[in-house]
């Protein structure tokens, strides 16, 4: 037996034999170690149609909800319909107890009655006796216009004498003045040099920051804190936008830029740096919370925030810097200032004092010009009632009487148009939803908004139309939502059964912030039904935004995209090995992503591996 294990050792087609049996059972083991290691889950690419839906609740409106309420405050007399009714445009729905203004009424027809008599007393002509007061009145007018003109003399020629006086001592403080800016000048052009100098410095400074940003948020692996994210590129835009207006005014010569420009060009690159360190802080949140793996490492991940980690304290000294030159630069205008202050203080006193003369000059004379006119007006006024008493009566002086004639009677139609706002009439067809009265109560008109307070509408109503539906999107979904878009809704009163369809009427410029999450007001217009709908039904929205048929999708997961922004998937070959294969997306819907290229129909892809 030996000699044959012996003879069998010796031949070489043993040991190539053993070498192959040795080799064939290594082989088998690794892969079936290879197969327990690494296992996919795969999906197949399908066809069929995408549609996209952004899905919201909201709460059905009227069309046109009325509140109705009197003009005025009173009691309630009647009240003409009931809850339910169906009313017509103009129909009177309720009235108050009007007896007060109903006196107004009855006292401006009064009046209207003593303006007609006043017209027919006129026509009459005047009395002797009472040509004669008016002959008095005449005099004593003539007597008091003399006196008002010797007044005015008088007055004029002692003002123009002081106004000389003081005119000399604004003269000699205006001097004064000029003499100490002379020497408190240069230093604050110094000063002022410095601050330029270093906004200019500061705004390139930051300009390499946002550069760093942009850099770095483009280089970002996979993110946990989307919001931290999201406030990078935000931060980042309004720096940005800040960055023009500022660099117009530093475009401009030194000696050019006003101090409202410097100003402004502190303030703004003040805004960008403080733009600049919420966007780092972000970036720093960002980076910290991003998921490690194969592409981003834990150490890439500490190198990032080092670096941001520098930026910021690189931001944090620009800051300082340039808040230090700007309260230099105050300090030195406000120092400079003061050795002015006790010139300019003399000057304003002897300008306020001429000021005081000039005006006070204006005002005496012009008293004392108008008491003269008045006067004057007085006695012309005087001379020409005496001779309108002795004239026959003319055309013109009717015509007055019959204007107070007509400003009676327009006093009266005023009456009855404010007896109109004691009556509630409906303004349109409708249904009447709710009467917040009964006859009896008090009344009181609603007077715009109020916070204090709340003032129930007397009546309201319903106008004829079709319904609404309000909808809050957020602002993540807003983008996609374009009027005409179509709508299904559904409303919890009928259940999920029941279908109702319906279009998007309008969209708000403006945002709604709701518990610190922006959203957009979104009305949808609700097509006619023969099922009874009622205003604040809960309703659920289906908005469709996009749909794409008969295309070839994958579900989201199974897409992946490389640092440059390429669209890949991941497929098996030969021996368990990922092969990547490059795609082109397009609709991002419900239930997966369209794939316009780069896979086929059926064919397998790797959606994860375990």
């Amino acid at each position: 037996m030996k000699e044959f294990f012996k003879k069998l050792l010796k031949r070489k087609l043993f040991w190539v034999l053993l070498i192959l049996i040795v080799g064939g059972v290594v082989y088998f083991m690794v892969n079936a170690n290879n197969t327990q290691r690494a296992q996919f889950i795969t999906e197949k690419v399908k066809r069929g149609d995408l549609v996209q839906t952004v899905s919201e609740t909201g709460t059905v409106i009227a069309p046109q909800a009325l509140d109705l309420n009197f003009q005025a405050q009173g009691t309630i007399k009647e009240i003409l319909v009931s809850e339910g009714d169906q009313v017509k445009a103009g129909q009177v729905l309720a009235t108050l107890d009007a007896q007060d203004l109903q006196l107004q009424v009855k006292q401006a027809q009064a009046n209207l009655d003593i303006a007609s008599a006043n017209l027919q007393k006129f026509l009459a002509g005047a009395s002797p006796e009472d040509v004669n007061v008016t002959q008095e009145t005449v005099n004593n007018a003539k007597i008091a216009y003399d006196n008002a003109k010797i007044n005015y003399d008088t007055l004029s020629a002692k003002i123009d004498a002081d106004v000389k006086t003081y005119q000399a001592a604004v003269e000699a403080a205006q001097k004064a003045l000029d003499n100490a800016s002379a020497t408190t000048g240069q230093t604050g052009v110094n000063v002022r040099q410095s601050l330029i100098t270093t906004i200019r410095n500061t705004a390139i400074a930051a300009n390499s920051s946002l550069d760093f940003i942009n850099y770095q948020h483009n280089n970002l692996g996979v993110v946990a804190d989307i919001q931290a994210e999201s406030n990078i590129m935000y931060y980042y835009g309004l720096a940005r936008d800040v960055q023009t207006p500022l660099k117009n005014l530093l475009d401009k010569a030194d000696v050019s830029i006003s101090e409202s420009d410097l100003n402004l060009a502190s303030n703004d690159i003040q805004t960008i740096l403080s733009y600049i360190s919420i966007s780092l802080n972000n970036l720093f949140n960002a980076i910290s919370s991003t998921i490690v793996d194969s592409r981003f490492s834990q150490t890439l991940v500490d190198q990032s925030k080092a670096l941001v980690n520098s930026e910021i304290a690189t931001n944090s000294a620009a800051i300082s810097t340039l808040q230090a030159a700007d309260q230099a630069y105050k300090n030195t205008s406000l120092a400079s200032s003061s050795s002015l202050d006790t010139a300019q203080a003399n000057l304003k006193n002897a300008q306020d004092s001429l000021n005081s003369i000039l005006a006070g000059k204006d005002s005496q004379l012009a008293n004392a010009k108008a008491s003269s006119d008045s006067a004057l007006g007085a006695y012309n006024l005087a001379k020409a009632q005496l001779s309108l008493k002795k004239a026959a009566p003319r055309k013109v002086d009717i015509a007055s009487y019959q204007a107070q004639v007509s400003q009676a009677a327009a006093a009266l139609d005023l009456a009855k148009y404010h007896l109109a706002d004691y009556t509630i009439t409906a303004p349109a067809d409708g249904v009447v939803t709710f009467i917040n009265y009964k006859v009896g109560e008090q009344a009181s008109p609603v007077s715009g908004a109020s916070s204090s307070s709340v003032v129930k509408s007397a009546i309201s109503m319903l106008g004829n139309g079709n319904f609404e539906i309000d909808v809050d999107v957020p602002e993540s979904d807003i983008i996609k939502v374009k009027i005409g878009d179509a709508a299904n809704i559904t409303l919890d009163a009928y259940g999920n059964d029941v279908k109702f369809s319906g279009a998007v009427s309008a969209i708000d410029v403006a945002e709604t912030v709701i518990s610190d999450v922006i959203y957009y007001k979104v009305k949808v217009k609700l097509d006619p039904s023969q099922n009874e709908i009622k205003s604040g039904m809960t309703a659920n929205v289906d908005i469709m935004t996009a749909s794409a048929p008969n295309v070839l999708y994958l579900s989201s997961r199974s897409i992946k995209q490389t640092d440059s922004g390429q669209k890949y998937v991941e497929i098996l070959g030969f021996n368990n090995t990922v092969k990547q294969i490059n795609v082109e997306t397009g609709l991002k819907g419900d239930t997966g992503t369209e794939i316009k290229s780069g896979v086929s129909e059926g064919q397998d892809v790797i959606v994860y591996q375990k």
